[in-house]
């Protein structure tokens, strides 16, 4: 990294805190409204529920309180087939809506839920009552084979689709059509409200109950009521989201031409580093961009983000390590893609809004680092 020069953060959450957006934000902290379920949160859901053109959207207080929320509503108990590529949230949300995990392995190429894992676990194991897809870096599973073996065996699914807001799929459907879906509005994900989260679920009607639930389970009459939490959004941060999302076109366009630049230059890497796979017809919203490195050499992966840092370009293994092999889950069997893919993944920088200097340093690591690699 040449004198001077500051390194290229791994995120940098992108708001652009206009004028009329500060206006907005003092206004709510003088009304003094500033939560359990105000005007904003309201006009939230409304808004992305046009967006994604759904019926119900219900806005929560994180992504991880939407995939809880929305575990809790489906009963909780029985066991949970999830990749063990991914976030802790993930399994945190089962765990504590009192499933038992089961975890499944990836595909190599897409790095989402492998569906030949899936139909042998659902055929081999008791007690099944939910899956749990995840999007992984913006990229989805195969929803088709998920839904087709779910159905078959009687399970439902919730989609952790917290990477997901503004992939798009060239078919015109919408992944609530695979069952209910958990999204994240935390400031590293493409449509920031600094925290938030939101559900869409598979079934409108319930989203009554899970905005009683977000709220501490209060009904009225008030002996209606059932233990919930306090999962509420506030109206600060509903504020910021409509705020992202009203230019969130542009945000997804940035994105995306970023995301096509660093998968070209990766590409000429000679296989040094490895591209996520990504459908045709999936127009993915690049919240992350990861890549992996299948030999890296002395130092393993660390080594390689080592390598970009002494380039002035902060890396992230994510997704590390692979869930299976936490201490609370001693002696399960071996995931042979994950593991693999965990032990050579890194994101690099992508922002919402990155200047051309930043972009053409990203770049020129990526080539430098291959060449040391090689």
């Amino acid at each position: 990294m040449m004198s001077g020069e500051e390194r290229i953060p791994w995120i940098r959450p992108d708001f652009e805190p206009d004028d009329a957006l500060m206006r907005e934000l003092r206004e709510i902290l003088e009304s003094g409204r500033v939560t359990n379920d105000g005007p904003r949160v309201a006009r939230l859901e409304a808004a992305v529920s046009t967006y994604l053109g759904v019926e119900e959207v219900v806005a929560v207080g994180s992504g991880s309180a939407a995939l809880h929320l929305s575990a809790v509503a489906m009963g909780g108990g029985g066991r949970v087939i999830l990749p063990s590529f991914t976030y802790i949230a993930t399994l945190a949300a089962v765990l504590h809506a009192g499933f038992d995990p089961v975890f499944c392995d990836v595909d190599p190429h897409r790095w989402t839920l492998d569906p030949n894992h899936l139909e042998q676990l659902l055929g081999s194991t008791r007690g099944v009552t939910l899956v749990v897809p995840v999007n992984s870096y913006g990229v989805p599973p195969e929803l088709d084979a998920v839904r087709a073996l779910a159905r078959r065996h009687g399970v439902r699914i919730l989609y952790d689709d917290a990477h997901g807001f503004g992939t798009e799929y060239g078919d015109g459907r919408h992944p609530a059509d695979f069952g209910t879906r958990a999204l994240s509005l935390h400031a590293t994900k493409a449509l920031p409200a600094v925290e938030g989260g939101l559900i869409v679920p598979e079934d409108p009607r319930e989203a009554a109950r899970l905005r009683r639930l977000r709220s501490h389970g209060l009904d009225m009459p008030l002996e209606r009521s059932e233990p919930g939490f306090n999962a509420r959004m506030d109206e600060l941060r509903a504020a910021i989201a409509l705020h992202s999302l009203g230019r969130f076109g542009a945000t997804l366009d940035r994105r995306r031409a970023y995301g096509a630049r660093f998968r070209d230059v990766v590409e000429r890497t000679g296989g040094i580093f490895v591209n996520q796979a990504r459908p045709p017809e999936v127009a993915t919203n690049f919240v992350n961009f990861p890549l992996h490195v299948p030999r890296p050499g002395a130092g393993g992966v660390d080594g390689v983000v080592e390598r970009f840092a002494a380039a002035g370009v902060q890396t992230r293994r994510y997704f590390h390590p692979p869930l299976h092999r936490l201490e609370i889950f001693r002696g399960l069997p071996a995931l042979p893609v994950t593991e693999r893919l965990c032990e050579g993944m890194l994101c690099l920088p992508l922002h919402g809004r990155m200047s051309s200097g930043a972009l053409a340093r990203v770049e020129a690591a990526v080539v430098s680092v291959a060449e040391e690699i090689a």
